[in-house]
């Protein structure tokens, strides 16, 4: 399973749960060790998922997307780089008032 967030802090957040409940996990942030065929939850972001696949994938912070600022498409474009990460399961938390979250909960 994969945890894969648009930013760091969403990310290294999720990292300190996973932790403090003692599950087994990794965080890539960037080309350090990393193994995905672990069996533990893979904490990343969008862009550390791109050539990755897991059985399942949540896709976290979609809801806040995009945030002032961002660039719509650029944001479009990492949010299907992580949705389409999963080969079989993919579980989307869109809450938040971010364009892509109102879209998704119409």
């Amino acid at each position: 399973m994969a945890a894969i967030f648009r930013r760091h802090d969403e990310m290294d957040e999720c990292a300190q749960a996973l932790s403090h409940w003692q599950l087994p996990h990794q965080v890539r942030k960037g080309s350090g060790c990393f193994n995905p065929p672990d069996d533990t939850i893979k904490v990343l972001t969008m862009h550390a998922s791109k050539g990755l696949e897991f059985p399942v994938v949540a896709l976290m912070g979609v809801g806040q997307m995009p945030a002032a600022g961002d660039d719509e498409r650029e944001e479009a474009r990492l949010f299907y780089v992580g949705a389409t990460r999963a080969t079989h399961r993919l579980v989307i938390a869109a809450s938040g008032d971010g364009g892509f979250g109102l879209r998704l909960g119409r």
